[in-house]
């Protein structure tokens, strides 16, 4: 497996991660460089490669969507396709729309919903995720905490691993379905799968999709497993300083 492939996977590496600086001070800082990845700034030739890598999974095409309107400061935009991804369980997404309600880009300023989406991104327990979600916490007072809960309920109706990852399966079978091979579905160890950018048959400049079709993409299991591996060993997301936590009165 290609790490390069791999970090296409989550769309943008966990150390590019945006960052809660809830607590510290901002005076030259923006809200949107606090809510934006470097990743959301690419090349056109590899936006081009991520689009088509990720037309099988619409998690991936959707964050690759929303890491681009974010980059262009297009952030209603942003909050729409980052929705989307996220109701396949597209924890990234998730984590960027908690950040998005954080510092009101895009979407109306609301610190519950906020932690309402982070509590989202944070249900696999991937330690950046719970970082932020803690902090989140740690600055709301009780009225926006208990509210927070509340409008948790309904989030997760819709978008936890429950009834997310669901979805993706399903998407996962389709793409499956339609892959190259024979009808019946068998393929052959030599598939090749290229594709031309700006349609030039006659050029050299093609991309090579046949990772596309690795075993791990079209496996939920697999894939997911994958991303817990890229989200539990790497990342490097600022919290600021942690105090005692709180207990929510939750289990």
């Amino acid at each position: 497996m290609k790490t390069g492939f791999v970090l296409m996977l989550i769309g943008a590496g966990a150390c590019a991660a945006p960052c809660v600086h809830a607590s510290a001070p901002q005076a030259a800082t923006t809200a949107e460089q606090l809510a934006t990845a470097e990743t959301d700034h690419i090349h056109l030739q590899e936006f081009d490669a991520r689009q088509r890598f990720a037309a099988n999974h619409p998690n991936e095409l959707h964050r690759l969507y929303g890491s681009e309107a974010a980059g262009k400061g297009q952030w209603g935009d942003a909050a729409v396709q980052f929705r989307r991804a996220a109701r396949y369980a597209d924890k990234y997404s998730q984590h960027r729309l908690s950040l998005m309600y954080w510092h009101g880009l895009g979407v109306p300023k609301d610190s519950a919903l906020a932690y309402a989406w982070a509590d989202l991104a944070a249900e696999r327990l991937y330690p950046q995720f719970v970082l932020i979600r803690e902090k989140m916490w740690q600055d709301m007072d009780e009225a926006q905490r208990a509210r927070a809960l509340r409008e948790g309920g309904a989030l997760f109706d819709e978008y936890a691993d429950a009834v997310a990852k669901p979805r993706f399966e399903r998407a996962v079978a389709r793409a499956r379905a339609n892959m190259t091979g024979s009808r019946a579905g068998a393929t052959s160890g030599e598939l090749t799968v290229f594709a031309t950018r700006d349609g030039d048959l006659k050029g050299s400049n093609f991309i090579d999709l046949k990772p596309m079709y690795a075993g791990w993409r079209l496996d939920p299991k697999r894939y997911w497993a994958v991303e817990d591996v890229v989200w539990q060993q790497s990342g490097n997301v600022e919290v600021g300083p942690l105090d005692t936590l709180i207990d929510r009165g939750r289990p």
